[in-house]
């Protein structure tokens, strides 16, 4: 298993993978359609966020990516292929974002999908907020990790 921050070339990639992850919960095509900008990653967001990603094989499996605000630092994103999820990959992907992108003591914040809110909750992160989100009706688990937990 390698992590290295992500080159240009490997956009494409990248955003195949959080299309494919997205669509492992089971949601239709259409609201993923719907979801697509906020799972997309261009060149100006490649420079903008910290991305990590993983690679087994020599093959581009997962990446995830932090921004620091003055207040907190947030989650974006973290998406492993389908074929990967439950090896504990996604784990070892974000301890490392975490210990390679966080520096002091702000909280960490993600607005998870509501089906990832176990593994956010396994890693230490507590519910502190719901946010209404696509469809009506669907809300989103805003967490937070205490900053004392930085290196789970």
């Amino acid at each position: 298993m390698l992590f290295r921050k992500p080159h240009i070339e490997d956009l494409k990639t990248l955003n195949a993978i959080s299309i494919k992850s997205k669509q492992y919960w089971g949601y239709p095509m259409a609201w993923v359609e719907k979801w697509k900008n906020e799972l997309t990653l261009d060149d100006h967001k490649l420079k903008e966020q910290n991305i990590l990603l993983v690679e087994v094989d020599s093959k581009v499996i997962g990446f995830c990516s932090i921004v620091e605000k003055p207040e907190n630092y947030e989650i974006l994103h973290l998406w492993i292929l389908p074929d990967h999820i439950g090896k504990g990959i996604g784990k070892k992907l974000l301890s490392e974002s975490i210990n390679s992108f966080t520096y002091d003591t702000r909280p960490i914040i993600v607005e998870a999908d509501p089906n990832a809110e176990p593994f956010y909750r396994s890693q230490g992160f507590i519910t502190f907020e719901k946010i209404e989100s696509f469809p009506p009706g669907r809300f989103l688990p805003v967490m937070k990790r205490d900053p004392k937990e930085r290196g789970k």
